[in-house]
């Protein structure tokens, strides 16, 4: 057999099976890189990022706030998604609602005190642009 064709082949079987036994993937250039992540959330943030969908990462709003600091004084910046194409915001991840994803209408730029938020989770992280910590799981 030909060596190109072999090389290729091989590469068409392992593109295939390696969703098959829940292997990482590699994350495409239009979404944050920086993790590990599987198909399916990979997919989900792509479908996500061309309905519109950003992350706005939470932020600290002091110098004595940072990530992990549990004191209930330090005030942040919260988390939101935000969508380019509507100008609608949400405070939870957006659901799939007649084939698009649809968010709260909550949310959007606002500070809260009480300690640092949870770590993003890998979705959250994939359709940021920066900030944060690495996400949980």
């Amino acid at each position: 057999m030909n060596p190109k064709r072999s090389v290729f082949l091989a590469v068409v079987l392992f593109s295939f099976l390696t969703p098959l036994f829940g292997q990482e993937s590699p994350i495409p250039a239009t979404l944050r890189s920086g993790i590990k992540a599987d198909q399916k959330t990979i997919e989900t943030a792509l479908a996500m990022q061309r309905d519109g969908w950003e992350y706005i990462m939470p932020a600290p709003k002091s110098a004595q706030a940072a990530w992990g600091n549990t004191d209930g004084r330090t005030t942040w910046y919260v988390g939101y998604w935000q969508n380019s194409k509507t100008n609608s915001t949400s405070s939870s991840v957006p659901k799939v609602k007649n084939g698009m994803y649809v968010g709260d209408g909550l949310g959007g730029p606002s500070w809260r005190r009480g300690g640092s938020p949870p770590a993003p989770n890998k979705l959250e992280w994939l359709l940021s642009k920066s900030g944060g910590v690495a996400p949980r799981n």
